[in-house]
């Protein structure tokens, strides 16, 4: 039987690569541990310091050390791990959350990260590396979701940015000015001075090399917490190996465990889409344009038990993730 696929959002995002500059290179040591009550982000009813919808966390992820974590400079920023002698290997993680009795250099991280670098739980605690680098979702929207705010005050959380946030604005339609909003320690971005806005307005999102993400028709006038997109991201900063960033790609599963429908999340680029029972048997295949950032997935008419899932963006296999089906 043909399967049911939903696209939930089909868009060309242009990125100027010729715009990119370098990450910054510190390399910092310290301890990596891991969540003992947050295995799965998604399914998690604990809340994270940089305030992201949980249901948008990817399996790898982190909470940065009190210090470096600061007013949340780090939220949304994705550093890759390199573990020690003796350590399993490399992986790329964005930070969400803080760890208040972390050390300068530590990072906690989520069970998936700590498995990816270190191999064993039984570990516990180990030394690792780590730099900043770009996210891995160049192509994907950047987001601003609306906490609390109307007419006179607006606080905005910034997601899915590809580089580290130096700056936010938001347009004061009744001065005709921009006014720019100040870092929370929660990750909200609130307005520095006072400001009146009639009807939906626009925000000015500027990283740390100065590129502008421009996020416009933001309705801040109803309490209700909304989301809205960019139509670019940024040009991503360059340090990893492209080929290891494409191969460190964090697709989004969720809900996972399913019972009909499960969303995949991330999948720019992705062309064709695998489901294997643990037999090795594939039990459904599907061919895409590679256009989709996210798609609905039903798995409805499948037996309950665990599936592998494999995505392929035409020449290699992208990601590989195992879903359990109620």
């Amino acid at each position: 039987m043909k399967t049911k696929l939903l696209l939930l959002s089909i868009a060309v995002f242009i990125v100027n690569a010729s715009s990119a500059q370098s990450c910054d290179a510190t390399v910092f040591t310290g301890d990596g541990t891991f969540y003992v009550d947050a295995n799965d982000a998604a399914t998690t009813t604990k809340i994270f310091n940089c305030t992201f919808p949980n249901s948008t966390i990817k399996p790898y992820y982190g909470a940065m050390n009190n210090t470096q974590y600061a007013t949340a400079d780090y939220c949304g920023v994705c550093v890759e791990i390199t573990g020690k002698a003796g350590t399993k290997g490399t992986q790329i993680i964005e930070i969400v959350d803080k760890c208040p009795e972390c050390l300068v250099g530590d990072i906690d991280l989520s069970n998936q990260a700590f498995l990816a670098i270190f191999g064993d739980l039984v570990i516990g605690r180990a030394q690792m590396d780590w730099h900043e680098v770009a996210c891995p979702w160049s192509t994907a929207p950047l987001t601003v979701t609306t906490q609390g705010s109307n007419q006179w005050y607006a606080k905005m959380i910034i997601g899915h940015h590809v580089n580290k946030i130096k700056k936010v604005e938001i347009y004061d339609t009744y001065s005709s000015a921009w006014v720019n909003m100040l870092r929370s320690s929660d990750n909200g971005w609130v307005n520095a001075t006072n400001i009146s806005i009639i009807g939906n307005t626009e925000l000015r999102i500027t990283d740390v090399f100065d590129q502008i993400v421009p996020v416009v028709g933001v309705e801040i006038a109803s309490t209700i917490a909304k989301t809205f997109q960019s139509t670019t991201n940024f040009a991503p900063c360059l340090s990893t190996d492209l080929a290891f960033i494409e191969a460190h790609r964090q697709v989004g599963i969720y809900p996972n465990p399913v019972v009909d429908n499960v969303v995949f999340d991330d999948i720019q680029g992705i062309k064709s889409i695998a489901v294997y029972n643990v037999m090795g048997e594939v039990v459904r295949t599907e061919t895409l344009g590679g256009g989709a950032t996210r798609l609905q997935f039903d798995f409805s008419n499948l037996a309950a038990g665990t599936y592998i899932v494999q995505l392929s963006n035409g020449n290699a296999l992208v990601h590989s993730a195992k879903v359990i089906k109620m």
